[in-house]
């Protein structure tokens, strides 16, 4: 896959400049069924859209807290995932410490494999396998499926086009990079993340309130969480236009013995 995808960043771009904070996280009161039907039928008619992307082109930034309060972002990932075949190709461009670095990664077939831009443009088709090293996995997600926050969602209430929702504390953890929460913490049972999902023709554009997330967890199981790992998770998805196959990477070696610029030669 290439180094950046221009339509992912431009995504990216306009998410942030749209992106709505979620809504409360209650129910429609009790006689309004009305309400209830619309929203879980909008919800069903999303969960559906989803469910026919043969590949899902996504693009996640984790922000510090929802853009339209000035979140900051810590770093983005963008990628394709395969629905039939479960393989990824996914990009990180980070600047967390300060330190610029975009990596890309292809998860096939059980294995993970890198790619650094350091390396230049002769080594595009050489991949390191990093399948057992969680020091350079940290960035994946340990859910490689993105649709998540839509599939595994419960529909809270309608939002103009869109509707709120919310998702089990599990779910959004396992779905963002695995660095972050390498274990679901104890007393997340039954604690869900406050979420919007907001339509834009064939793209879906997805905020999850994280931090809010922590204030329903019991306080002597929130002492033993890093709460301020995790702001806001602000996402879009659509089917990907590029239908070609997520292929196996070219050439495998270990950059460790051979010069990346040699690599095809190893």
């Amino acid at each position: 896959m290439g180094r950046r995808n221009a339509a992912w960043a431009a995504a990216s771009a306009a998410l942030l400049l749209g992106l709505t904070a979620c809504g409360g996280s209650g129910t429609a009161a009790p006689g309004d069924t009305d309400e209830i039907v619309l929203e879980g039928d909008q919800l069903k008619g999303f969960v559906k859209q989803v469910n026919g992307m043969g590949m899902v082109e996504w693009s996640g930034q984790l922000l510090t807290k929802s853009p339209d309060k000035g979140g900051r972002q810590i770093f983005e990932l963008s990628g394709r995932f395969s629905g039939g075949t479960g393989f990824s190709e996914i990009t990180m461009d980070s600047r967390i410490d300060g330190n610029h670095q975009v990596v890309d990664y292809l998860v096939v077939g059980g294995r993970t494999y890198f790619n650094s831009e350091a390396w230049g443009p002769m080594a595009a088709d050489c991949w390191a396998d990093i399948t057992d090293d969680p020091a350079r996995t940290w960035a994946l997600p340990t859910k490689l499926d993105p649709t998540w926050p839509v599939s595994d969602a419960r529909a809270v209430r309608l939002l103009g086009e869109g509707v709120d929702v919310a998702i089990p504390a599990n779910i959004v953890l396992m779905g963002m990079p695995r660095g972050l929460f390498p274990t679901v913490p104890a007393g997340l049972d039954g604690i869900e993340a406050g979420g919007v999902i907001i339509p834009h023709g064939p793209l879906l554009e997805i905020g999850v309130d994280v931090v809010n997330m922590w204030a329903d967890v019991p306080p002597e199981q929130l002492a033993d969480i890093d709460t301020k790992k995790a702001g806001w998770w602000a996402m879009t998805m659509k089917e990907s236009p590029n239908g070609a196959a997520i292929q196996p990477p070219k050439h495998i070696f270990d950059p460790a013995v051979t010069p990346p610029s040699q690599c095809m030669k190893a």
